[in-house]
């Protein structure tokens, strides 16, 4: 009777993105199947509610911005970074990146 059926993932709550605002980024790879590539270095993330996007920002410039609606953020096991894997803004390809935190104060 779905006693152990699995909940469908709606991705990350935005209670839990919005943490995640104004952290600082040493750099940034994504993710093409096993490959990956720097896509940039020093800069931060923003969490946009009223335009409903996720944006990475590095070197000054957008590097990712993905759609809040079935986002998944993911810090890594080692609270170094995160895995963010989501639909692009503006094109709506799903994108999977993973950002490294800097460790400035």
């Amino acid at each position: 009777m779905g006693l152990f059926k699995k909940k469908k993932s709606q991705g990350t709550p935005l209670k839990e993105l919005v943490q995640f605002h104004g952290k600082r980024l040493s750099y940034v790879v994504e993710r093409f199947g096993a490959e990956e590539e720097v896509i940039g270095k020093i800069g931060g993330i923003s969490v946009n509610r009223d335009k409903n996007k996720l944006t990475v920002v590095c070197d000054g410039k957008p590097v990712a911005d993905f759609s809040l609606d079935g986002i998944v953020y993911a810090e890594l096991m080692s609270h170094n970074g995160a895995d963010i894997k989501g639909k692009d803004f503006s094109t709506g390809k799903q994108r999977h990146i993973v950002a490294h935190y800097a460790n400035f104060k």
